[in-house]
């Protein structure tokens, strides 16, 4: 408790000089450390200030190249890529496969879609 009215003490103690230094002149030699204190915590708090805009102007400005540069990478067009997918009509047609190795996998195909689609046979209940 003696701590804690001691430090009560002594921050009325610099509130009663500081308010007697704000009414007297800037160049009075009792109130010149005062002065100093308030002009070196005036531009120290202007430069925090000055330093976190500035941080946060960088900070926005890093993450606006970055969302361009991947929008750039993304607005590439890999025309390798798209030849190698495009649908080429020549080649589509073209197997060396004989025309009955064809229709028998043609009609392999067929008859296995037809018995998968084969709809099960009815129950028949002969009602008498």
């Amino acid at each position: 408790m003696a701590v804690a009215k001691a430090w009560l003490d002594y921050l009325l103690q610099w509130a009663s000089y500081a308010l007697a230094c704000i009414e007297q002149p800037i160049q009075a030699p009792a109130c010149r450390p005062f002065w100093t204190l308030a002009l070196f915590a005036f531009f120290g708090i202007g430069a925090l200030v000055v330093l976190v805009i500035a941080w946060r102007v960088v900070s926005y400005r890093r993450k606006l190249a970055a969302a361009l540069r991947a929008e750039q990478e993304r607005a590439k067009v890999d025309h390798d890529a798209i030849a190698d997918r495009r649908w080429d009509a020549d080649k589509a047609y073209s197997t060396e496969l004989s025309a009955e190795e064809v229709e028998r996998r043609v009609r392999e195909a067929v008859e296995q879609r037809h018995v998968a689609n084969k709809p099960p046979s009815p129950i028949v209940v002969d009602k008498k």
